[in-house]
């Protein structure tokens, strides 16, 4: 069965007791989510591509995960991505750094504050995902 690298890093996300209270979801927030309640959302920007290859066939796959964290609260936006930076980097996975790719802002029309940030990692060697 191949393994799915956005539910493994989902099931850790929902494994930390310091996110108990969060909701997180892939791909986007629950419509019926109270709007300044905190929110994760974990979405993948490209497809799994092929990163390493040997004997002709590949080896690993290269990743690259959006996470959004949205609250009324500014600072728990921050408190909640440094929890992610942290099991993200436990996972292989790591920010990228270009000014696109990231976001912190406040949107008015939504009244919360979002702090996005894009991580890439690959799969371990030799595992079917």
């Amino acid at each position: 069965m191949v393994r799915d690298m956005l539910s493994e890093l989902y099931d850790v996300l929902v494994a930390d007791d310091r996110l108990a209270r969060v909701c997180i979801k892939s791909f986007e927030r629950p419509e019926t989510l109270a709007t300044k309640s905190a929110s994760i959302v974990i979405k993948p920007v490209q497809s799994p591509i092929q990163s390493a290859r040997g004997s002709n066939q590949s080896l690993a796959k290269s990743y690259l995960f959006q996470v959004n964290v949205e609250s009324g609260n500014r600072l728990e936006c921050k408190e909640l991505q440094r929890v992610v930076e942290g099991l993200f980097e436990k996972a292989g996975f790591y920010q990228v750094t270009d000014a696109i790719s990231n976001l912190e802002d406040y949107i008015a029309s939504i009244q919360r504050y979002v702090d996005v940030r894009t991580y890439r990692g690959s799969s371990p060697l030799y595992q079917d995902f």
